[in-house]
C-alpha cells in the first residue's frame, strides 16, 4: 500500500476532488431555520407552575428572644455567684455584648418588618 505524508497535497484528481468537497463542506455554514410557532409549541408543553402559598413563621424571632432571655439569665447568674470577679470578667463581657447584639438585632429587624 502506498502511503503519502500528511503535509503533501493529494496527487490523483479523484483525491483532489474529494479534498475540495470536504473543504467546501467544512467551510459552508449551515442554514438555521426555526419554525414560527416553535416558542408557542414549547411553551404549551411546559407544565403549569403550581401556586405556592407560604405562611410566615417566626421561628427565628422566637429563637432570638429565647437567646436574649438565656443570655440575660446567664449574666445574672454569673454576676451573683462569682466570688472572684476577675475570673468571669471575660465571660461576662462576652455575654453582655451578646445580649446587646441580640437585642439590637431583634429590635431593628422587627422595626424594619413593619
Amino acid at each position: 500500500m502506498d502511503y503519502q505524508p500528511m503535509n503533501q497535497p493529494p496527487s490523483s484528481p479523484a483525491a483532489l476532488e474529494l479534498d475540495q468537497r470536504i473543504t467546501h463542506a467544512l467551510e459552508a455554514a449551515p442554514e438555521v431555520r426555526i419554525p414560527a410557532d416553535f416558542a408557542a409549541r414549547i411553551a404549551s408543553q411546559v407544565p403549569a407552575r403550581p401556586v405556592v402559598t407560604l405562611t410566615q413563621t417566626h421561628y427565628g424571632d422566637y429563637a432570638m428572644f429565647l437567646g436574649i432571655l438565656v443570655t440575660l439569665a446567664a449574666l445574672f447568674i454569673f454576676g451573683l455567684h462569682s466570688p472572684d470577679r476577675h475570673t468571669f470578667n471575660l465571660v461576662e463581657t462576652f455575654l453582655l455584648s451578646d445580649f446587646v447584639g441580640l437585642t439590637v438585632w431583634l429590635s431593628v429587624r422587627r422595626h424594619s418588618l413593619r
